[in-house]
């Protein structure tokens, strides 16, 4: 196993060095590499992260091979001076992880949250914005990302006939019977999908790349089983929450999504006994432990309001908190604002809500462009991650990270490519 490891990384370098561009797209195909662990001695690790050190180090390398240090300092500062609102927040964002480390009760586990959570995801976003200059670049990573999200779908629609992989607790127990995809649970599978179906539908839009259309035009719906099949409510809602603003920024449809919008409410609320509207308005089991989950958060961040509990300290922290400690101590709050709350303290919530009031400022100032028609996907696809972390909290793992620092990546190229056409 090792040496099969050792050689499919040493070919992943292999393709990097050869092909930057396609070393990227690998990277982003292979998210859920990130689910291989490996030691090196006491250093935890994973495949994933590992490919994302490779990527950094060609990076770095190949800079300074073509003598263009100079030049990609300058294309740094131009986009920092493009930009200035956005890395503000990220240094703050970035601080306040930082000093979780210290904050935390277990400095080792902390350090391997920063590093994967925070830090390597940052690498990625800085050669991403200094790096990508052609649609067709950026075209082929979001490519690589709905084939990605196409295989996890086909296994989860699989799994949902089969079982195969699916944990007892999941699968045996018909009370639940989700399936789960490769991760091992199933929210997973709405968490990653959810924000990949906007991207896909700015494919179905374009029509100009057969593959990439026909490839989008059977995931979208496999996506939509997978996230019904895993049982993923958040999931669902981000997606639809998605698709309906792509809708409302569509003035033919605008009009009809309105009115079917309303004529959905009025169900909700006047049809008795509604299951959907008990789990919307969280009346059901899950919806009730959510919200006993955020009233104890809300404590402890009451008694902690500044530092939060630490980078991997909240299960730990939580635990005198609980009203019903009967039930499992999760790791995170299932709230993507308390997440960040807690385990980055208020400046590092500051940090994450400044970024995203940056990305759907810029975004909406850059909607009516008529150059770079991807803006109304991208705020659809940070739309279904926003929704989702209502619930959930889609930002603490390996691939979710890396998803949600792609976000602002092609926003800033997009922005960049608006302004070019513009001084044209």
């Amino acid at each position: 196993m090792f040496y099969l490891l050792f050689f499919n990384i040493l070919f992943f370098a292999f393709v990097t060095w050869r092909r930057f561009d396609i070393g990227i797209s690998l990277l982003f195909l292979l998210l859920p590499a990130y689910l291989i662990r490996l030691n090196f001695g006491a250093l935890p690790s994973t495949l994933l992260e590992i490919m994302i050190w490779v990527v950094f180090v060609i990076w770095i390398i190949k800079i300074y091979k073509h003598s263009s240090l100079k030049a990609w300092f300058t294309t740094l500062k131009h986009i920092i001076k493009q930009n200035p609102s956005l890395f503000i927040a990220i240094f703050l964002f970035l601080l306040a992880a930082t000093i979780s480390i210290f904050t935390s009760i277990n400095t080792r586990s902390a350090l391997g949250e920063w590093k994967a959570f925070y830090i390597e995801p940052f690498l990625i976003f800085i050669i991403l914005i200094t790096y990508l200059k052609e649609e067709k670049q950026i075209n082929n990573i979001i490519f690589a990302l709905i084939i990605s999200g196409l295989a996890t779908s086909l296994l989860s629609i699989f799994q949902h006939f089969t079982g195969w992989m699916v944990p007892w607790e999941f699968w045996e127990n018909r009370n639940t019977y989700r399936v789960t995809g490769w991760y091992g649970y199933p929210n997973a599978v709405g968490l990653f999908l959810a924000p990949l179906v906007p991207l896909a539908i700015h494919f179905v839009k374009q029509n100009k790349n057969k593959l990439y259309f026909f490839t989008s035009i059977i995931f979208i719906p496999c996506a939509i089983l997978a996230i019904f099949f895993a049982k993923s409510t958040g999931g669902l809602i981000g997606v639809l929450s998605g698709i309906t603003l792509l809708l409302i920024f569509w003035k033919k449809t605008r009009k009809y999504i309105l009115i079917f919008g309303v004529l959905s409410l009025l169900v909700l609320i006047f049809m008795p006994n509604n299951p959907v509207r008990d789990e919307l308005l969280m009346q059901d089991n899950s919806g009730q432990m959510r919200i006993a989950m955020w009233g104890e958060t809300i404590e402890f961040l009451t008694n902690h309001p500044i530092n939060g509990a630490g980078l991997a300290s909240y299960k730990t922290l939580i635990y005198p908190y609980r009203v019903d400690k009967w039930i499992e101590v999760f790791h995170h709050p299932h709230n993507i604002f308390l997440t960040m709350w807690v385990n980055l303290g208020l400046l590092g919530l500051i940090g994450f809500v400044w970024i995203l009031v940056w990305y759907f400022r810029i975004g909406f100032q850059n909607l009516q462009a008529t150059s770079y028609r991807l803006t109304p996907n991208l705020l659809a696809s940070m739309t279904a991650i926003i929704i989702t972390g209502l619930v959930d909290s889609p930002y603490i793992k390996n691939d979710l990270a890396l998803i949600f620092w792609l976000l602002p990546a092609l926003m800033i190229i997009s922005t960049a490519t608006t302004r070019q056409e513009e001084i044209n």
